[in-house]
């Protein structure tokens, strides 16, 4: 990686004289407003990139003065053809676009052309794969549950891990939304902002969880998880979860459970996306889609059944 001062001798043979005076301005109230060195330096480095690509490009040092809609737009193209990520790509906009705005407010840039670098759209990164526990990862992970979590804690995992429910669904459950029949359960979900409600099945293990804690509790209606304050928040949960996958070494939370669930749902049911879209309450197919490609990378277990030498045994 090039110094400080490698990339200030290169950039000062690519700007003119007032931008580097300009830049040396810019630095100065970074420094003068508290940014982290790696900020400044950062900075740094992608002004000298953009002076860099411009003596290359126009053949002439680089003024702000050049700056505008276009401008930047090429230069964002230029850094996808040199296949750079677009989180890459976004934090080198965000300085253009902040030094920009500097400029403007020195009366180097006029307020038009400071706008239109602003219209500059930033780069779309490729939708994150959700990630599932390994048949691995849920075995260390259960075992820790199995051996250290309370009933109630038991419920609240095995209930995440066997209906795909998101925690803020999970949280707000009430005893009379929730059937539980010897070899069937049913969870029903009210009406969500779209006015849509859901019936999610409810796993062999988590029923028996959740009788468990029904009969620890008291079986009545109203909010089933009771915490020391009142009923459990979304917070509460996923520290309570985090504290058993520490235990465990593993990387979990409500959103992981989630992801599990659902690349188990499509092992035994086949790839039935309608299905899956349903139990998570997808409004968009694409979105479960995205469940197919990191199966397909990444495959896990059947967790919807939940293999019973996986999952043999539990104090619930």
């Amino acid at each position: 990686m090039r110094s400080e001062l490698q990339i200030a001798d290169v950039s000062h043979a690519l700007a003119t004289t007032d931008e580097n005076a300009l830049f040396a301005a810019f630095v100065a109230d970074l420094v003068a407003r508290g940014r982290k060195p790696k900020t400044v330096e950062s900075y740094r480095s992608d002004w000298s990139g953009l002076c860099e690509w411009w003596n290359s490009s126009h053949g002439r040092p680089f003024s702000v003065d050049e700056m505008g809609e276009e401008t930047a737009a090429e230069f964002k193209k230029s850094l996808v053809a040199r296949s750079m990520t677009p989180a890459t790509i976004n934090r080198k906009l965000v300085f253009i676009k902040r030094y920009t705005d500097f400029a403007r407010a020195a009366g180097r840039l006029d307020e038009k052309r400071a706008r239109a670098v602003r219209r500059v759209e930033a780069a779309v990164a490729a939708p994150r794969r959700p990630r599932g526990l390994s048949d691995i990862e849920l075995r260390r992970f259960l075992k820790e549950v199995d051996v250290r979590a309370a009933v109630r804690d038991q419920a609240i995992i095995f209930t995440l891990l066997q209906t795909g429910l998101k925690v803020s669904e999970l949280v707000s459950l009430r005893r009379e939304q929730i059937g539980l029949g010897a070899k069937s359960g049913i969870i029903r979900l009210d009406a969500d902002a779209r006015g849509r409600a859901r019936r999610v099945d409810v796993g062999p293990l988590a029923r028996r969880k959740l009788r468990a804690w029904f009969d620890e509790r008291g079986d009545h209606d109203g909010p089933i998880w009771d915490g020391e304050r009142g009923p459990l928040t979304a917070n509460a949960v996923q520290r309570l979860i985090r504290k058993y996958c520490l235990f465990a070494n593993v990387r979990v939370s409500p959103q992981v459970l989630r992801h599990t669930f659902a690349a188990g749902f499509l092992m035994e049911s086949h790839g039935d996306l309608v299905g899956l879209a349903d139990a998570l309450g997808h409004e968009c197919l694409e979105t479960t889609r995205l469940y197919v490609a990191a199966q397909e990378s990444a495959p896990t277990p059947a967790i919807r059944g939940l293999r019973p030498v996986a999952l043999s045994g539990g104090r619930g």
